[in-house]
């Protein structure tokens, strides 16, 4: 396979990515007493832009400390915009060409027992020793002003653009479920329960007036769920693809710049989000999702779950390791028409200079990840996250994690 591909410039809306490779966000839980980035922070991002992907994801900034997935995760309030701009500004002075995304994010749910716990309708949550505070139309409405605002502030910051997320069981991903039967603006029907994608992204569209900036979404094609988004039913399990679809259709009509394909619920069904050794074939799963889209739509597509094909050495079968590859199937994808870019998470943490080893053909001096899942432990347990395996810092921090577990 010619990886040549991988090296071609990718059109995002008005903007230009310069290669095709993606860094997915990753949230690490390592910002500071008020959400800013720390030190450990900024010293990931630089890594980052060191590894010159054509498109760098800050991972998923809350717009409350009231709605944390994580106790140290990164906060986008006016009070955090001198912070983020300074992320933004070491970056750009490393790496001026990728283009930086802010992904801004309700938690909903997910949010920890140190948050508020809130949902649109009664749901099942992760955290067990949380009481589930129920959401009324119009707290719906303040956060969509938070959303806006959010968006204002990435704009202010310096950041190219946004990914409005609505994924893997937070709140924008939890509203669009079939399972959300409330009798509401936001709930019942396709059209209330995508209602919070089309106001919000309509007011974020109207209150940016810079046609160079970039407005993008994550969303998940299948969760995986009894009522889950890409079933039809609220009482359905079997995959069913024809709201996910018609989503993708909304997002185009939106004008949005960029689809990044995703699937799953990580504290609920990981392994459907991100393929391990336990079931190998969702990587392919992932592909299939990532084509469905394309046959629909024709704004640009990142496809995601590439982490777990390393160099060949995986659970799929074939005998030819390099044909089971990340970066054969990264080329291929692309060539074959089915994704514009290509989305690395696992990877990324691994070894944040990915992109430019493999752009340069220096495959052999990629650390590729082991799929030793040590990252999504270090995340569930509220620890600090990074490569356990490559980097000695994070391997202590999940000795440390598994003591107190």
């Amino acid at each position: 396979m010619d990886l040549s591909v991988l090296s071609n410039p990718m059109k995002i809306g008005n903007r230009t990515a310069p290669n095709r490779l993606v860094t997915q966000p990753m949230e690490c839980n390592d910002a500071d007493k008020n959400g800013n980035p720390s030190d450990l922070t900024r010293k990931r991002y630089r890594q980052l832009a060191e590894g010159r992907a054509g498109m760098i994801m800050v991972e998923s900034l809350t717009i409350s400390p009231r709605s944390r997935a994580r106790r140290n995760q990164l906060v986008i309030e006016e009070k955090n915009r001198g912070s983020l701009a300074e992320l933004v500004e070491e970056i750009k002075k490393i790496n001026p060409d990728s283009l930086v995304i802010f992904q801004i994010n309700h938690s909903g749910i997910i949010s920890g027992s140190f948050s508020d716990v809130v949902s649109y309708y009664p749901a099942y949550t992760p955290t067990t020793d949380s009481t589930v505070r129920i959401l009324t139309d119009d707290d719906i409405a303040e956060i969509q002003g938070q959303l806006v605002r959010a968006a204002l502030i990435a704009h202010e910051a310096g950041a190219d653009g946004i990914d409005f997320k609505n994924c893997h069981g937070y709140l924008g991903g939890q509203l669009l479920r079939p399972a959300n039967t409330k009798n509401g603006r936001f709930g019942g029907s396709f059209e209330n329960r995508t209602r919070f994608f089309r106001e919000t992204a309509g007011m974020m569209k109207s209150a940016i007036k810079d046609d160079n900036f970039i407005f993008g979404t994550r969303i998940s094609m299948y969760e995986g769920i009894r009522g889950g988004f890409g079933t039809a039913g609220p009482d359905e399990v079997a995959e069913d693809l024809r709201e996910p679809l018609a989503l993708c259709r909304l997002i185009e009509d939106a004008g949005f710049d960029f689809i990044n394909v995703s699937s799953g619920i990580p504290v609920m069904t990981g392994e459907i989000t991100r393929p391990t050794h336990n079931y190998p074939m969702g990587v392919y799963r992932q592909f299939g999702w990532a084509e469905a889209v394309r046959d629909a739509v024709k704004v640009p597509l990142i496809g995601s779950a590439y982490s777990y094909l390393r160099n060949g050495e995986n659970r799929l079968s074939g005998d030819v390791p390099e044909k089971k590859s990340l970066l054969y199937w990264a080329a291929k994808n692309i060539q074959d028409g089915h994704v514009d870019m290509v989305g690395v998470g696992r990877q990324s943490l691994a070894d944040p200079l990915f992109p430019r080893k493999a752009l340069a053909g220096e495959i052999d001096r990629i650390d590729f990840c082991t799929v030793c899942n040590g990252c999504s432990t270090l995340l569930g347990s509220q620890a600090r996250v990074g490569c356990a395996y490559y980097n000695k810092f994070y391997k202590e921090e999940l000795r440390e994690a598994r003591k107190k577990k």
